[in-house]
């Protein structure tokens, strides 16, 4: 029996991923020269901005789809409250500038507010 050609892992999704964590390495690594690091980071934050931005693509139009896709987004935001919460404690225990302190905590609010935001409209409107 042939398998659906629509239910295929994305795998320019997981190139694209495992580049990033390359790069990321080699700059942790000081492989690459300092010259380029901040070069390889900007177009990271840029791609990082613009990827969230292009919709995908769900093949088949099922609710089982896109139910697995906010299953998964949520799972990503429960760990992302986690990584915030570590980057504030390691950041004040590393006694990083305060700018970075502040703009870490300013991001975590932002997320926060935004999902408290979303939760009320949507429980009004559904």
């Amino acid at each position: 029996m042939m398998k659906d050609k629509g239910n295929r892992v994305n795998y320019k999704e997981i190139g694209i991923f495992i580049l990033i964590l390359l790069a990321i390495i080699f700059i942790l690594l000081k492989i690459i020269p300092t010259n380029f690091r901040y070069g390889i980071l900007i177009a990271f934050g840029i791609s990082m901005i613009v990827m969230p931005m292009t919709k995908k693509k769900i093949v088949d139009h099922d609710e089982r789809n896109y139910q697995i896709d906010l299953q998964a987004k949520a799972c990503a935001f429960n760990i992302l409250e986690m990584v915030f919460g570590l980057l504030l404690l390691i950041f004040s225990i590393m006694h990083v500038t305060f700018i970075v302190l502040v703009l870490t905590l300013t991001a975590y609010l932002i997320i926060k507010m935004v999902n408290l935001l979303a939760f009320s409209y949507y429980h009004q409107n559904n």
